[in-house]
């Protein structure tokens, strides 16, 4: 592949029409076989461990598996990819438990923890915009609470240079080791300093703004630019804006969810905009010109003589923006015919008039004509 990736299919050894319980099944089997603590550490095996569980963490997912199919390979399938996030949905114990027994799990995580940031949490809000914003897209400043680095002790936790110490359980790596007999041989787990939470120092002088936490909470605004074509519900991710675990720490994703708010009159469906207009039987039936409501303004729209109810008026390329394009949907309107239900004298006389002149039934004529016919099945 042009990305110098190796097919995730190919990785897995499965089909690209395989199913999820399949691919499942697949990884559990290479993840015993390659996981690095299984291969007391070769390099080669973490590799391929890590190769292994980057393309079940995309095939596992029924949204970035299409987009894999639809595009390859793309950085966005994997910011901020983490091997061991892809035990979340059947847990590390399933894999592993039947060999070397709960405790390994942990030395799994600190192992993969070590050498890397950790990360801060995402956060998710909610901005709300108005349906021609929609139509459109806009710049918004949206405003949250969030952790951040706390600009007193620049996210070290102590009120001076000197206030840290290295622990003296792990000896400044953050991890403690211990050995297991198991059946198969003697294996070297890892698992997080409970002593200095893994950060490998000791906080003597906290600082007094975050407590020794390297961060504290506090509003913060961001620009965010939300595209023509959103629809209701769409989420934006603007990444490095969640929250903060300190000096140490990556920040997390902040996820905005758009809330597009109806407008009276418009509906979407697709990337078409459908609305009505109201017109008497007359000028249904004499034709008129009618000025319309559409996302770009007012526009002139011609009812033709003879219009029928339900007759449907199309304004070409006045409807939405497809999003991350630039074409744009129809704005339909549907004319509805209505028919008065109170009439003036001289408007009842000049309808029963038209109406004989078309030799159609009305009225006092319609009930004489059925008394009529009820009249000739009596004799």
């Amino acid at each position: 592949m042009a990305s110098g990736k190796r097919d995730y299919y190919e990785v897995l050894g499965v089909s690209r029409d395989s199913s999820l319980s399949e691919i499942k099944k697949t990884y559990r089997k290479l993840a015993r076989k390659y996981h690095p603590d299984v291969n007391n550490g070769d390099k080669g095996s973490e590799e391929k461990f890590k190769e292994i569980s980057e393309a079940y963490a995309v095939l596992s997912n029924e949204e970035k598996r299409r987009q894999y199919d639809q595009f390859g390979f793309s950085r966005n399938l994997f910011e901020n990819f983490d091997p061991n996030s892809v035990f979340s949905e059947f847990g590390f114990g399933d894999v592993f438990d039947a060999f070397f027994g709960s405790s390994f799990g942990g030395g799994f995580s600190a192992r993969h923890r070590s050498g890397r940031q950790s990360r801060g949490s995402d956060i998710n809000i909610d901005v709300t915009c108005t349906f021609k914003e929609s139509a459109f897209g806009v710049k918004k400043e949206v405003e949250y609470l969030a952790n951040d680095i706390c600009e007193v002790c620049s996210g070290k936790g102590s009120a001076d240079e000197k206030g840290t110490e290295t622990c003296s359980v792990c000896r400044g790596t953050g991890q403690v080791r211990s050995t297991r007999q198991t059946f198969i041989g003697n294996i070297i787990t890892t698992s997080t300093c409970k002593n200095c939470q893994g950060t490998g120092k000791i906080i003597k002088d906290p600082c007094k703004k975050c407590g020794g936490n390297g961060y504290y909470r506090k509003m913060k605004k961001v620009k965010v630019d939300i595209p023509a074509g959103i629809h209701d519900g769409d989420r934006l991710r603007v990444v490095g804006k969640g929250n903060s675990g300190g000096i140490r720490s990556t920040s997390g994703d902040l996820f905005i969810t758009v809330r597009v708010n109806a407008l009276h009159g418009f509906k979407r469906v697709g990337d078409d905009v459908i609305s009505s207009v109201d017109i008497s039987f007359a000028q249904a039936a004499l034709g008129c010109k009618l000025v319309a409501d559409t996302l770009d303004g007012e526009e002139e729209i011609i009812i033709k003589p003879g219009t029928q109810p339900g007759t449907k008026i199309i304004l070409r390329s006045r409807g939405m923006v497809h999003l991350n394009g630039y074409r744009r949907g129809d704005h339909i309107i549907g004319v509805n015919v209505k028919i008065p239900t109170k009439l003036t004298h001289e408007e009842v006389e000049l309808l029963k008039r038209f109406a004989e002149g078309r030799e159609e039934i009305t009225g006092d004529a319609a009930s004489s004509f059925f008394s009529n016919v009820k009249n000739a099945f009596k004799k």
